[in-house]
């Protein structure tokens, strides 16, 4: 009877609260979030492969110029829906899932106007493609009236967009996601050029994401995160563009290994994990000099001597002491390599091209870095920085013993006096270094106690 009882007082819960006591297992198993998430997942998915479709094909409609047409027709269609979820149905989701299809489609359109501008306005000898990824503008006041009429409608499109994602940061984003796309319209396919423009691009909006945009608590949302995402496709494409569609060189590959790294670098500022930094600086360091080293190879084939051996190593010890900045336990490692790497290439210019510019790479760096032992009480780099410098001073020496050049005279006289000027200058400014380098020491002691 109790147990009888029990079930009937179950029973009755469950009638009070209007769920049949049947269909209480079923309902549990369907999830209505569940469904329209997956839908909207689905359509946006198919929404963005339509519009990344017409930068692969074309469709016998009229010339390229109407073709494109309608992909800006597609970004109207999907505002239009947006305005009529949100206002008729009522269902703000699906509307801004629509706002961030519009801003999705758009690097497509810019791509494809792209193509349009370069038919009439390259800078360069044109190249053969494809015919899916040949897009020729009728004239060049066509092509000029094409970014006119896009920029016409897209801007307010894309202001409107990202008001609705990320109201507080809307002017920002607004401008960093157009001051990208325009340079996918550059009518340049050069790939130095290209991934020197892609990757100052993606490291500028890198670097305003890690300072202003990942700050921000409103753009931690789902639609803020896209919103924030959207500025990176364009340089994307650029890069995407130039591998798929033209011949690309040990240089470029290189460009993009440096994008790599510098991204790397910029990134492990807001990373406070000791092994995170010592591990993500010595990947940044390797990507940059395995970058630069393939950029030298195609870059110094008119340069010889000296002057392609200082190319090589300096940037590479450059690239070092960067790394050591992002780095923990392992800044003074990398600190060494990059010092002996500046002074074995002086060193091995120098011996394999008795030349001015070899003397003067030793004593430059020879003295940059003793100076720099002597300042940290290092006595390792003071005596290796000094030997370098005397070596160089001695083959400078002898070769104005041997050849009639004034100009060995004058640049030891200009090292001389410049050295003399910045210690007038540390002079002056001895309190002001003295209290950056403790603020320095002070941040990573932060970072070492965030840490632990």
């Amino acid at each position: 009877m109790e147990i009888r009882e029990d079930s009937f007082k179950n029973l009755g819960a469950k009638l009070e609260s209007g769920v049949p006591p049947e269909a209480g297992r079923a309902a549990r198993g369907f999830d209505p979030d569940a469904l329209t998430r997956a839908l909207r997942i689905a359509g946006a998915a198919l929404v963005v492969a339509s519009a990344s479709t017409f930068m692969l094909q074309h469709w016998q409609v009229g010339n390229d110029l109407l073709r494109y047409a309608m992909l800006v027709g597609q970004s109207l269609l999907l505002a239009a829906a947006a305005y009529f979820v949100g206002l008729t149905l009522r269902e703000g989701r699906s509307a801004r899932t629509f706002l961030a299809l519009v801003l999705a489609t758009m690097p497509v359109s810019f791509a494809v106007l792209g193509g349009l501008v370069y038919s009439q306005f390259h800078f360069e000898a044109t190249q053969v493609l494809p015919s899916y990824a040949t897009w020729i503008a009728p004239s060049p006041a066509s092509a000029i009236l094409a970014v006119v009429a896009t920029l016409a409608v897209l801007i307010p499109l894309a202001a409107v967009s990202f008001i609705a994602l990320a109201r507080r940061e809307a002017r920002a984003l607004s401008v960093a996601f157009f001051a990208a796309n325009l340079l996918v319209i550059v009518p340049v396919r050069h790939p130095l050029v290209v991934a020197v423009l892609a990757g100052m691009s993606l490291l500028i909006l890198l670097r305003l994401e890690l300072i202003r945009f990942a700050a921000s608590a409103q753009l931690d949302t789902v639609e803020g995160k896209l919103a924030r995402a959207m500025p990176f496709a364009a340089p994307v494409i650029m890069l995407g563009r130039v591998f798929h569609l033209y011949h690309v060189g040990p240089a470029f590959v290189g460009g993009v290994l440096l994008i790599a790294a510098s991204a790397l670098w910029l990134w492990l500022s807001r990373t406070v994990s000791p092994w995170k930094r010592d591990v993500g600086a010595w990947l940044s360091a390797t990507l940059s000099v395995l970058g630069w080293g393939m950029c030298w190879s195609e870059l110094s084939s008119g340069v010889h001597g000296a002057i392609s051996l200082l190319l090589l190593g300096l940037p590479m010890a450059v690239f070092f002491a960067l790394a050591a900045r992002r780095a923990d336990r392992a800044q003074g490692l990398l600190l060494g390599v990059a010092t002996v790497t500046a002074l074995v290439t002086t060193v091995g210019a120098c011996a394999s091209d008795w030349s001015q510019i070899g003397a003067v790479g030793c004593i430059v760096v020879g003295v940059a870095v003793a100076v720099w032992g002597a300042s940290m009480q290092a006595l390792f780099r003071t005596i290796a920085g000094s030997l370098v410098a005397l070596y160089g001073l001695g083959v400078q020496v002898w070769l104005a013993t041997h050849a009639d050049n004034v100009l060995r005279w004058a640049s030891l006289s200009v090292v001389g006096v410049l050295l003399i000027v910045g210690s007038a200058y540390v002079e002056r400014n001895r309190g002001r270094i003295v209290r950056h380098w403790e603020e320095a020491a002070a941040r990573r002691l932060r970072h070492e106690d965030a840490a632990a």
